[in-house]
């Protein structure tokens, strides 16, 4: 018996490398408005620096900018920036017919021997994903979120009208992919909205800027694929917002921290 692909692994499977850079295909199902989802742009460039520079260190830093709108037939261009014995620091482009669309900064580097072991990134008690409803389909929610299956443990159901700009959410694949878990990973971690859309009055366009990523271990696994994701911020003026962004497995054991500045037309 065969199982068709997910929809991340059909697209990851477009991507082809020659002539020094790596081509890939992201489809109108990843789309939000006139632009990629920043998570789809995101794992494109891991996954094609990964093939361009096959290494088995793993992923433990991005910087990530979203300069433009990127989708359909897209190329990814690297330069290897550093290369040292325990770090490789590569910089990745994503460009398609609308021009340069995202830039990054990826650092690959094993674990260390440290006298450390400090770890105050407690998961928030939260309801398991079981007993709580889905979100539902609508038909203003953009293409790209029909991919993850998200329930929010508390707050506004991403509506607005809140006081806390805050999400907190169990979200997985609808479809499991088989590709690797970093690329997975940040494919999956920037699918909330931003945080300061829970403050909203009135609705407007917002524009993802950047998005920093720690991954936190070099293994990331979780039972039944659910993670839990949350998105907070404590500063939106001056039509941008700034929030910070954590990712637990499971069994509450942190797997991603991050960071994010957001553009607001509204």
């Amino acid at each position: 018996m065969t199982t068709s692909p997910s929809a991340l692994d059909a697209l990851l499977s477009t991507l082809r490398t020659e002539e020094g850079v790596a081509k890939a295909h992201i489809d109108e199902g990843w789309m939000q408005g006139r632009t990629a989802y920043g998570g789809i742009s995101s794992a494109v460039a891991l996954a094609g620096t990964m093939a361009l520079h096959p290494s088995e260190t793993p992923l433990r830093y991005a910087q990530i900018s979203f300069v433009g709108p990127v989708g359909g037939d897209c190329i990814v261009e690297t330069r290897v920036l550093r290369q040292s014995k325990s770090s490789l620091f590569i910089d990745a482009g994503v460009s398609s017919d609308q021009g340069f669309g995202t830039a990054a900064v990826f650092a690959f580097s094993g674990d260390r021997k440290s006298h450390l072991d400090h770890d105050r990134l407690s998961m928030p008690d939260a309801p398991a994903p079981e007993t709580l409803a889905p979100v539902p389909d609508h038909h203003a929610r953009p293409s790209f979120v029909r991919h993850f299956d998200m329930r929010p443990t508390s707050g506004p159901r991403f509506g607005w009208k809140s006081d806390v700009g805050e999400y907190l959410t169990w979200v997985r694949f609808v479809e499991e992919p088989v590709c690797h878990p970093a690329v997975a990973l940040l494919a999956m971690g920037d699918a909330l909205p931003p945080a300061a859309m829970a403050l909203f009055r009135e609705f407007g366009p917002i524009s993802s800027m950047n998005w920093t990523v720690n991954m936190l271990t070099g293994t990331p696994t979780t039972d039944d694929g659910w993670w839990l994701l949350s998105a907070k911020t404590a500063y939106a003026r001056h039509g941008l917002s700034v929030q910070d962004m954590m990712l637990w497995n499971r069994a509450g054991e942190p797997v991603l921290s991050g960071s994010q500045a957001i553009a607001i037309y509204a």
